[in-house]
């Protein structure tokens, strides 16, 4: 069974776990941990839990990293406990402009305002003439900046992640899946809705980015953004466009709990024909007491 930390401290011999899960997104979406304890001793009670607190969950060399609990909730003798890796402040909105700025610098920024550290893999150094946050919370803001240059954002423990995803996809596989692997029947598919291209225009600029191999998709129109010149709103396009593009093949399937795998790791898929290839973890729910992992994947997309 997993190990159990409260504020730092061992409490895995001290709870009986009905459920406890821990869900980590490959980014934007915070990493959590879900818990169900009896409380028919009232021991929790004793240790007074609250909003603030921290909760690790340790498994055979496996952290979660520390979250921090959001919700709590008392009833039959049982406590449910939320916690997640973004700080409780990160729902406040903010204004801000920046001139001759780049990705790392706001993302460094934001990272210092709430006490994190900020890392960075494949980020690219562009200059920005001008970007305005308008009223947003500053995750939101910054995971919008970082989709504009194909990169996705995370906060894992203390840390502020930003990685560029085609540097991630290019990873090698961490384990093969083969159909031996499954608990149940696993759920792969092709999407059909997928844009043509994508049109990013500010003020008198215009750029334009087309996937050559989608014939009949819809043009996704974005205005909202200002750009300083064509190569910027063509880059802007062309990501955004991937961005839109990147789960035309995906799937989700479940194991027995393998917390080797986590989100943001490659693997591949064999013996299944059609669906065979490498995939990208966008979300791993590990369910300990259930003994299972759960995944939500996708084809990682080579084309642009």
């Amino acid at each position: 069974m997993a190990q159990m930390l409260y504020n730092s401290v061992d409490i895995t011999d001290d709870i009986e776990i009905a459920l406890l899960n821990v869900t980590e997104d490959c980014g934007d979406t915070p990493d959590a941990i879900d818990m169900l304890v009896s409380n028919a001793d009232s021991q929790w009670c004793a240790w007074q839990p609250k909003k603030g607190d921290t909760l690790e969950v340790r498994h055979e060399g496996y952290s979660s990293g520390i979250v921090t609990i959001d919700e709590l909730q008392q009833d039959s003798g049982r406590i449910t406990l939320s916690a997640i890796s973004a700080p409780a402040s990160r729902k406040t909105r903010h204004s801000k402009s920046w001139e001759n700025v780049t990705l790392i610098t706001l993302a460094s920024e934001i990272a210092a305002k709430y006490g994190l550290t900020a890392q960075f893999y494949g980020v690219e150094t562009y200059s920005y003439r001008r970007v305005d946050q308008l009223s947003q919370g500053d995750f939101v803001f910054l995971a919008e900046r970082c989709a504009l240059e194909g990169c996705k954002m995370k906060i894992s423990g203390n840390k502020l992640v930003v990685y560029s995803e085609r540097l991630m996809e290019k990873a090698a596989p961490v384990k093969t899946i083969t159909p031996d692997l499954f608990f149940d029947e696993p759920n792969f598919k092709s999407n059909s809705d997928v844009y043509r291209s994508c049109v990013v225009s500010s003020g008198g600029i215009v750029g334009i980015y087309e996937d050559a191999n989608v014939t009949s998709g819809s043009q996704l129109t974005v205005s909202h953004y200002e750009v300083s010149s064509q190569g910027e709103a063509e880059r802007f396009a062309k990501n955004l466009l991937r961005d839109r593009n990147k789960r035309e093949q995906e799937g989700k399937f479940t194991t027995v709990l393998d917390t080797a795998i986590t989100a943001g790791n490659t693997i591949a898929v064999a013996g299944m024909g059609l669906s065979d290839g490498i995939y990208f973890i966008e979300n791993a729910r590990h369910c300990f007491a259930e003994e299972l992992s759960d995944f939500r994947v996708r084809k990682i997309f080579e084309r642009y």
